[in-house]
């Protein structure tokens, strides 16, 4: 009767090792920190407003872009940005490089626009829910240092939609399509005078 060899501890190890590695968060000194919990990846690039490209990540909606600035300068370009669209800031962690607002209350419109201008949140039958109900929103901000002197400042922008009629109330996520963050990272550049007319 054949006997079955024992695998040897060392081969089992190493398999170990390569399993727990590959789902290891990975860290790239290119990929700017997200300011949301949770892995991301790259995804669509977004034109802004001064033709700068901007990278969109997938899983969470963050926009980033990549810019070579002192980081104290960005982080006093990104608290003027924040109080130019009047965001009472409920994280600032400048150690970690954060800051932003997880309670952000908005109704119908938002920075001069009609809210369906930055987000999708479905719709009724009068019309889009972003211009419509209420949303409870979350804006935050991140800064990291990568390669070369070069910093990534990563921003997110999400939504929940609260519709009440009568004694009822129904809610929906929103989803952005990048034109905050895109606008916000426009205006925080300008600030670092780096923008190209």
């Amino acid at each position: 009767m054949p006997t079955r060899l024992a695998r040897p501890p060392l081969v089992a190890s190493i398999l170990l090792s390569l399993v727990i590695g590959g789902c290891a968060p990975s860290n790239d000194p290119e990929t700017a920190a997200s300011p949301v919990e949770g892995a991301t990846r790259s995804g669509e690039t977004l034109r802004g407003q001064f033709g700068e490209s901007y990278n969109r990540r997938g899983d969470d909606g963050t926009v980033v872009a990549k810019v070579l600035a002192p980081a104290p300068a960005i982080w006093e370009a990104l608290l003027a940005t924040m109080a130019a669209r009047k965001v009472t800031l409920t994280i600032i962690d400048r150690p970690a490089g954060r800051m932003g607002d997880t309670a952000l209350v908005i109704m119908r419109r938002w920075n001069g626009q009609a809210m369906s201008f930055y987000m999708h949140c479905g719709s009724t039958m009068t019309g889009q829910r972003a211009d419509e109900d209420r949303l409870r929103a979350v804006l935050l901000a991140q800064i990291s240092r990568l390669r070369a002197d070069t910093v990534g400042i990563a921003v997110h922008f999400s939504a929940i939609a609260t519709h009440t009629t009568g004694n009822t109330s129904t809610q929906a996520q929103c989803v952005s399509n990048g034109r905050a963050e895109s606008e916000f990272l426009d205006e925080t550049i300008r600030r670092l005078g780096l923008a190209k007319g």
